[in-house]
């Protein structure tokens, strides 16, 4: 067990207490703590839950569980992959669980993937204690771990018209998150994508934060010519479902390209059925980014 100063606000009587929103929280019972320490950047914590297994937090914001983790990962990882068909070069950012790396790596035609952390510290603990959540993808050899400020990187001018694939996983607007959020980010990733290139975006829980999806909707319509939300259900993710955004110049996500096979792709959440259903919004939603 790691144990470096991590403070025990969210922590109470044994359970852990999520307090994202002012106006609503949620809380999950500690079996055991497994890790938590204090880093660089952010406090993390790892602890078992009896309902969702293994649970990585930082800063008390729940980022992933071993048991409910396939509605996002599958979905920021398997939706664009299919709807393409042809993806080699990936860039994730964040992603330091290594989750979404296991997914693509589901797919035969990845040639590499970078994957972009700058918390050197959430890789090193969860190539150690979240094994079922990443199965060994952070060691994998077409994975490169790059310890670096995403912001930053994407500005590189030695990745212009690079990756056919950039998947946003960032954490909310808080903390080092929030570079992740300002306009030059998606002005970057636009740069940054090749002709046919696409980019997926975590963009957090639509009843509780609307703003942060209708700022990256107008950022989106400034640098793209395709651009959009599909859904997903995330149940740790408090809230009701998650948003998702994508953007294009040439590829519209919402489609399955015809000569993708999904037969032996193996998923607990992504289906061809699920992947059509996502792009279907709520009246509200579809209101709210008007």
């Amino acid at each position: 067990m790691v144990n470096n100063g991590l403070k025990e606000n969210n922590i109470r009587m044994k359970f852990f207490t999520e307090d994202l929103y002012s106006e609503y929280n949620q809380k999950l019972k500690i079996k055991s703590i497994i890790a938590k320490k204090r880093s660089q950047f952010q406090n993390i914590l790892i602890f078992n839950s009896k309902v969702f297994g293994k649970v990585l937090t930082l800063d008390g914001v729940i980022q992933i569980t071993e048991f409910d983790h396939y509605g996002y990962s599958e979905m920021l990882s398997h939706v664009p992959i299919v709807a393409h068909n042809s993806i080699k070069k990936v860039l994730i950012i964040g992603g330091g669980d290594g989750a979404i790396a296991h997914e693509v790596l589901k797919h035969k035609s990845i040639k590499e993937i970078i994957l972009c952390e700058i918390d050197k510290e959430v890789i090193n603990l969860s190539k150690k204690y979240l094994k079922n959540i990443n199965f060994n993808s952070l060691e994998n050899s077409k994975v490169k771990i790059v310890i670096q400020d995403a912001s930053e990187l994407i500005s590189n001018n030695n990745f212009k018209n690079y990756f056919d694939l950039v998947i946003v996983d960032r954490p909310d607007p808080i903390g080092p998150g929030k570079k992740l959020f300002q306009k030059k980010f998606y002005k970057n990733i636009n740069n940054i994508i090749s002709d046919k290139g696409v980019a997926v975006f975590q963009t957090g829980i639509p009843f509780f934060q609307k703003n942060e999806l209708q700022n990256t909707v107008s950022f989106l319509k400034l640098f793209f010519q395709l651009y959009g939300i599909y859904l997903t259900v995330v149940p740790s993710y408090a809230g009701g479902f998650m948003a998702l955004t994508w953007a294009s110049n040439k590829i519209d996500i919402s489609q399955i390209n015809k000569k993708s096979n999904t037969t032996k792709l193996k998923t607990l959440y992504y289906s061809t059925k699920i992947h059509n259903s996502a792009f279907i919004l709520p009246t509200w939603l579809i209101n709210t980014i008007k």
